[in-house]
């Protein structure tokens, strides 16, 4: 029932319009380059989807090869087939018979039924934005019967989940329990099929010397759902996987009902679905997530985003690698040209979603030609390095000057103050929000000219923008009537000040500035 085999269940959008296919025309189509995009996708959904995609192509690649990926929908089928060791249940989002395996869900034995309760009657509460507030994401809103929002939903749980208590443990692919699973990777076009066939293409070309530095099977387990699972232990350990094996890493299994909606359920486990135990770094030669060598504990370890998400400073750290180890997958090609550097996440925390972060940065030829010559790279890594402190010194002393201009003018400022506290906090997001917008378009400039000038031009367009802020704040704040000009005399003088102190440029007069020495003259 709901067979991705041979039934169209996931809608699609191509050049001819709306339509739907079954996963091996999905696949056919993606080859050909005629895949635009998806209907029911969520967004925090789609990486995971275009991952689990091109795990699939490029373990059927492995084991028939092509010149070319092909576009015949069969390929796929017999190919699907052959992952399912020949089951063709294992691609049924749902089955009667709890004995066969479906779709990302393990088959049962006999007694196992009684371990398994309700855990969700709506797809959207299966899917792991479930840690997140309800006014956050609503949850429980989805159609029941929809079978392609189950299929992502369980997806989403089956790829990316984390520890959520005990007897819900998380994927092998992410630094512990309450870490993340980013994808991250460089592309050279954003169209779906496009960077599909690419990314498929790559992972062949890794596949052997991933076998060997990981001790991967060249012939082993890639869809991890097939066998019973006890949950009194691992399920499978490392010696059995191949290198792009797909997870199923909690005990669930859909149903429909007598009333003929779907529903799922859920059983703990003891263990995580994959071992050995001792393997909590996530380092498994995953070619989309970054390493971080620079791992106080663990030496190298799975990079996990916070709620920060990709800021400047994370994305200028993995450009460069700084602490950062990237995979050739992440990492720019010598004759491709412009490129994108794309990465998604859903941040976790213990019990909690801190957010899903997206980044999609465009380099330009000249700038992806750097990052590949060792010098130029250690050349531009520096200039990076001073403009995120310049935005920094910048942000630091207008905080000082927004402080005092919003205390009245005080002898000495109160940092300190619960009153102020939300003002300023926006007032910081605002700066920061400008500078990011500006920070990598003013660091490409680099590849072409005097770094010099361009920190000089990036000082000054800051300080100016920072100006703009504090003019902003002093027209916006009800300051007392007899300490006006003295709050801005002295925010101004703070502002000044703290600039100078710092090497930094003065802004042009600001119509405040004027305005006091008129008054004072």
């Amino acid at each position: 029932m709901y067979d991705l085999l041979n039934e169209r269940l996931i809608g699609v959008r191509t050049v001819d319009g709306e339509t739907r296919v079954n996963l091996p025309e999905l696949l056919a189509a993606l080859s050909a380059g005629k895949i635009d995009g998806y209907t029911g996708l969520r967004a925090h959904q789609a990486d995971p989807w275009h991952v689990f995609l091109v795990q699939l192509a490029a373990s059927i690649q492995a084991r028939d090869p092509t010149e070319t990926l092909p576009t015949d929908p069969q390929y796929w089928r017999d190919g699907l087939l052959d992952l399912a060791e020949g089951m063709e249940s294992a691609w049924h989002l749902v089955v009667e018979d709890v004995a066969k395996p479906a779709c990302l869900q393990h088959p049962w034995a006999p007694g196992d039924e009684k371990d398994y309760k309700l855990k969700a009657t709506r797809p959207d509460e299966l899917d792991v934005l479930v840690t997140a507030k309800n006014h956050d994401v609503k949850m429980a809103r989805m159609a029941p019967n929809l079978a392609e929002s189950w299929l992502y939903a369980l997806l989403v749980l089956q790829t990316t989940s984390g520890y959520l208590g005990k007897g819900h443990y998380g994927i092998v692919r992410m630094n512990g329990g309450h870490a993340s699973r980013p994808i991250v990777s460089w592309v050279s076009s954003l169209h779906p099929a496009r960077r599909f066939i690419e990314e498929v293409a790559m992972l062949v070309a890794l596949r052997d010397e991933t076998c060997r530095k990981f001790q991967y099977l060249s012939k082993g387990v890639v869809l991890t759902w097939l066998a019973r699972w006890d949950r009194s232990d691992h399920h499978h350990v490392w010696p059995q996987l191949e290198p792009w094996f797909i997870e199923a890493a909690r005990p669930i299994r859909l149903r429909r009902t007598a009333d003929g909606v779907i529903e799922a359920l859920g059983a703990i486990s003891k263990d995580r679905q994959i071992g050995p135990k001792t393997l909590e770094n996530g380092d498994v030669g995953d070619p989309w997530i970054p390493l971080n060598v620079k791992d106080k504990k663990k030496s190298r370890s799975a990079m996990t985003l916070t709620n920060e998400g990709f800021s400047p400073q994370r994305v200028t750290a993995l450009l460069f690698e700084d602490g950062f180890e990237l995979t050739p997958l992440q990492k720019p090609r010598a004759s491709q040209g412009d490129g994108w550097f794309v990465g998604s996440c859903l941040a976790r925390g213990q019990g909690t979603t801190e957010g899903f972060h997206h980044l999609e940065l465009p380099i330009p030829a000249k700038a992806s030609l750097a990052l590949l010559n060792k010098q130029q790279r250690d050349t531009l890594g520096q200039l990076a390095q001073n403009l995120l402190k310049d935005a920094k010194d910048i942000q630091k002393a207008l905080f000082v000057a927004l402080v005092v201009l919003t205390e009245g003018g005080p002898k000495q400022a109160d940092f300190d103050r619960e009153a102020i506290n939300k003002w300023l906090d926006q007032a910081r997001i605002d700066f920061t929000r400008r500078w990011e917008a500006l920070y990598f378009p003013t660091l490409w400039r680099g590849t072409d000219e005097d770094h010099e000038a361009v920190r000089r031009d990036w000082q000054q367009q800051l300080v100016n923008m920072a100006q703009s802020i504090l003019d902003g704040a002093a027209e916006r704040l009800p300051l007392p009537a007899n300490r006006t000009w003295r709050a801005l005399a002295q925010a101004l003088d703070a502002w000044r000040g703290s600039l100078y102190n710092s090497g930094l440029p003065q802004p042009s007069v600001s119509a405040h500035e004027s305005t006091i020495e008129e008054s004072t003259a």
